[in-house]
């Protein structure tokens, strides 16, 4: 298991699309004891939902309000939902007792960056960041890693994602959304800092491992 998440962590698969916001992702994060992979940004708060009780559906931690149809859980159900690599603590599945469904996730303030364990990514995953009412992007697992979004729960198809929003840009609102079994997450990571495109070049080449980097552009 720590193999696996030491390639998690040190993934080398770069990709570029054309899309509509200011917003630079990275694949890797940091392996922790018990918790499969975290945040490596300095600063960042990371809920980890081992403060909260399974089978939580409406829930607040770190003052970031939960909702939906998603719940915390930990383990595995068949065919339901499946503990992200090397994790053994408390996660967030989407949807819970159904396949399909949707957690929505409100922050206090506005923030400008995000970050998550995307346990097992499937095609039909998909976070939506919004500012207000406004969509500022969305991605499915398929954006991040591409053909092999396929449920794998070994490298690529788990890993640490991270969203850096740039030029100005930020979210306030996620939603969480899968229309088949599951959506897992745990870690979610959130801070203000927005640091320059070459810093999160140099995160992603020394300090993790560069998994993936696309930039996000506005459109005219």
């Amino acid at each position: 298991m720590r193999n696996i998440l030491t390639a998690l962590a040190a993934a080398a698969v770069f990709a570029a699309a054309p899309a509509s916001a200011g917003i630079l992702t990275t694949v890797g994060g940091t392996a922790v004891a018990g918790g499969g992979l975290t945040s490596a940004v300095a600063g960042a708060t990371v809920n980890t939902f081992d403060d909260i009780a399974t089978g939580s559906q409406n829930f607040s931690t770190n003052g970031v309000q939960y909702s939906g149809t998603g719940a915390v859980v930990n383990g595995s159900a068949s065919g339901q939902y499946a503990a992200p690599p090397g994790d053994t603590s408390n996660y967030l599945t989407v949807a819970f007792g159904s396949p399909s469904g949707s957690t929505t996730i409100e922050f206090d303030r506005a923030y400008a960056y995000f970050g998550l364990y995307w346990g097992s990514g499937d095609g039909y995953n998909t976070i939506a960041f919004y500012l207000g009412d406004m969509l500022v992007e969305d991605f499915t697992a398929t954006d991040m890693i591409g053909s092999r979004a396929d449920g794998n729960q070994g490298p690529p198809g788990a890993a640490y994602v991270n969203y850096f929003f740039t030029d100005g840009e930020a979210y306030d609102r996620i939603i969480l959304t899968s229309t088949s079994y599951a959506f897992e997450s745990d870690n979610h990571a959130f801070g203000a800092a927005v640091p320059e495109p070459e810093t999160v070049l140099l995160l992603g080449a020394g300090l993790l491992g560069l998994g993936l980097l696309r930039r996000r552009l506005k459109r005219d």
